[in-house]
C-alpha cells in the first residue's frame, strides 16, 4: 500500500511510506545517469565585469564607466586618509559621480586644512543627524511610518511615510525637533524579496512538503503549485524561518492531490528549480508533456536532484488516506518530505510529487499530479523563463 510523500520536519516525520514496491530498475540507473546532461539554466545572464554593468544600468558609454571606476577607486583611498585627518570631526563623506570629486564632511572648521591636504574637498556642517537617529529608534514605529535615514549634507533625519500623520506621532513620541527632520511621502511601503524557487521547503504546521512551480492565478495573484494533500484550502504555509509565506487558496485530495498557495507581493515568482548539487538553478520553460519513456527528474531538499522515467500515466493509486486518479507513474525515487517536488522534463514542467512506495535508497515507484489540468482548471498561468 502507497502513501504521499509527505512529509518531514526536523526529526519528526509526519506520515510514514508503505513499503510494498521495492527494487530499483535498470531505467531509473540509467536515467539518473543523464542527470548531468540536463541543460543549464536559461535565465539572464548577468553582466561580466563592473563596466559592462554601468553601461547596462546607468547608460554610460563604456569609456565613462571606466574613469568612473578609477574615480572611485581613488576616492575611497583619499577618504581613508582624509577621516585619519579629520578625527573627531569627520562626519561622511560624497562622492559625486558627474564632477568624480570626493567631497568630506567635517563639524569642525580647524579639520578643514588638515582634510584638504589629502586631496578632498571639505564641507562644514553645523547639524550632526546622529543624535535624532538615535531618539527616534528608541521608540514604537507608528503603523504608516516606513522608515527614516540621515541626510547628513543636510544635517537632517528623512522621514518616509505612506500617512504624514503617522509621521508627526512619531516625532512627537520621540520628543524630536521638528526643524530637525524632514518628512517625505511615499505611495508604498517597503517590503522584503524574496524569490519562489521550486525544490525548496515549506511547512504546514510541524510537516514538511516542497515549492513546485511558480504561477499567476487570472486575478493576478501570484504563488506556488504543490501536492493537494500538504494542506487544506485556508491553510498557512511557512517558510523555512517559520514566517508566513502563504496560503492554499486552492486545494484537492484525495481524487486528485494538487494545489495552489497564494503569496504575498514580497514574493518574485520565477521560473527556476533548485540544482542542489550544483548550486545553480534549471530554468523552466514550459509545460509541454513528455511522452511514456521519457526521463524525467525532480528537485527537493532531501534528495537534491533525481531522475526516472515515466513509466505510465493515468494511474489510480490508493492511498490509506484516500485514492487518487489519474497519476503519473515513474520510476523516479523519493522519500517523506518531498511532497510537491517539481518534476520535470528537460525545461518542460510536468507535475508535482504526490506519493510513492520505497525510497532512494533501495529504489521504489514515485507518482506525481499532471500540472497542466490544474492550470488549465484553476485558471492558471505558469511562470516561466
Amino acid at each position: 500500500m502507497t502513501e504521499p510523500h509527505r512529509i518531514r520536519h526536523g526529526r519528526a516525520l509526519a506520515v510514514v511510506l508503505g513499503l510494498t514496491l521495492a527494487g530499483a530498475t535498470a531505467s531509473a540507473q540509467a536515467a539518473t545517469t543523464a542527470t548531468a546532461e540536463l541543460p543549464e539554466p536559461a535565465a539572464g545572464a548577468p553582466a561580466a565585469t563592473a563596466t559592462e554593468a554601468l553601461v547596462r544600468d546607468l547608460g554610460l558609454d563604456p569609456a565613462t564607466a571606466e574613469q568612473l571606476l578609477e574615480a572611485q577607486e581613488e576616492a575611497l583611498t583619499v577618504q581613508e586618509s582624509a577621516a585619519s585627518a579629520a578625527g573627531q570631526a569627520y562626519v561622511d563623506a560624497l562622492f559625486d559621480t558627474e564632477t568624480l570629486s570626493l567631497t568630506v564632511l567635517v563639524s569642525d572648521p580647524a579639520a578643514v586644512a588638515a582634510v584638504e591636504a589629502t586631496g578632498a574637498n571639505t564641507r562644514v556642517i553645523d547639524e550632526d543627524p546622529a543624535a535624532t537617529m538615535a531618539a527616534l529608534e528608541q521608540v514604537p514605529v507608528p503603523e504608516g511610518v516606513t522608515g527614516w535615514y540621515p541626510d547628513t549634507e543636510q544635517g537632517l533625519v528623512v522621514v518616509e511615510a505612506v500617512a504624514p500623520a503617522a509621521a508627526d506621532a512619531l516625532l512627537e513620541e520621540a520628543g524630536t525637533d521638528s526643524g530637525a527632520v524632514r518628512v517625505v511621502e511615499v505611495d508604498h511601503a517597503p517590503m522584503p524579496h524574496s524569490e519562489l524557487i521550486g525544490g525548496h521547503p515549506f511547512y504546514v504546521g510541524s510537516a514538511q512538503c516542497v515549492i513546485g512551480f511558480s504561477a499567476v492565478a487570472s486575478g493576478g495573484q501570484g504563488g506556488f503549485i504543490t501536492a493537494g494533500h500538504c494542506g487544506r484550502v485556508g491553510a498557512t504555509a511557512l517558510d523555512s524561518e517559520g514566517a508566513a509565506l502563504g496560503v492554499f487558496q486552492r486545494s484537492q485530495f484525495p481524487g486528485s492531490d494538487g494545489a495552489f498557495v497564494r503569496v504575498g507581493p514580497e514574493w518574485t515568482l520565477t521560473p527556476w528549480i533548485e540544482l542542489w548539487s550544483s548550486g545553480s538553478y534549471h530554468s523552466v520553460t514550459g509545460s509541454q508533456e513528455a511522452p511514456i519513456g521519457s526521463v524525467v527528474c525532480a528537485s527537493a531538499p532531501i534528495n537534491g536532484w533525481r531522475c526516472g522515467v515515466i513509466e505510465a500515466r493515468g494511474q489510480t493509486v490508493s492511498y490509506p488516506s484516500g485514492t487518487v486518479t489519474g497519476l503519473t507513474r515513474t520510476t523516479l525515487c523519493a522519500d517523506p518530505g518531498e511532497s510537491g517536488a517539481p518534476v520535470v522534463a528537460g525545461s518542460q514542467a510536468q507535475g508535482v510529487i504526490s506519493g510513492g512506495s520505497g525510497n532512494c535508497a533501495t529504489g521504489g515507484t514515485t507518482f506525481f499530479q499532471r500540472l497542466n489540468p490544474m492550470l488549465t482548471s484553476w485558471g492558471l498561468t505558469l511562470v516561466t523563463g
